[in-house]
């Protein structure tokens, strides 16, 4: 009996120790304060994880790192769902265009996660991907002034995506 109940207890601490948020880690942890300095061009000087809530737009529970470096910022985000069904039903082409104020592009893309969509103010404001992966969609999005062209961000955004995915 000793046997199983030891093998359970591995079970369970591989299963939740796989996945860092499971266990109410730092949203923070998603996107290093380096990689952030690196993806805004200029040193963070303001980094601020937020507590899980839900989220309204979604009903899923949402969690939020603010990053702030001059007048550009990156918020990294990552909603829960409580099954990966329902968090496909939620991660939409329509949801990605609402998550940007004015006019966006929104543009599905492969080879990230389940399903992922790349996001640009045609404003020149914002820039985001959001992407599905199981019961999580992570949110990684750079704006403010000076921001420049989206597109110019693009390729280092998809891989701080792919990397936060990797730690998800």
């Amino acid at each position: 009996m000793s046997k199983f109940i030891s093998l359970f207890c591995l079970c369970l601490l591989f299963l939740f120790g796989s996945s860092p948020l499971a266990l109410g880690a730092d949203i923070c942890s998603l996107v290093s304060k380096g990689e952030a300095t690196s993806l805004l061009g200029q040193p963070v000087t303001k980094m601020t994880p937020e507590k899980p809530e839900k989220d309204e737009d979604t009903g899923g529970m949402g969690s939020v790192c603010s990053y702030l470096a001059g007048n550009v910022g990156l918020i990294v985000s990552v909603v829960e769902f409580t099954s990966p069904a329902e968090a496909r039903s939620k991660t939409t082409k329509e949801m990605a265009s609402q998550r940007l104020e004015g006019t966006t592009t929104v543009v599905e893309e492969q080879g990230l996660g389940d399903r992922a969509f790349w996001a640009a103010s045609t404003q020149g404001s914002g820039a985001y991907y959001i992407v599905l992966k199981g019961t999580r969609v992570l949110g990684i999005f750079m704006g403010g002034q000076g921001l420049g062209a989206p597109e110019k961000h693009k390729a280092a955004l998809r891989k701080a995506a792919a990397d936060a995915l990797g730690r998800l």
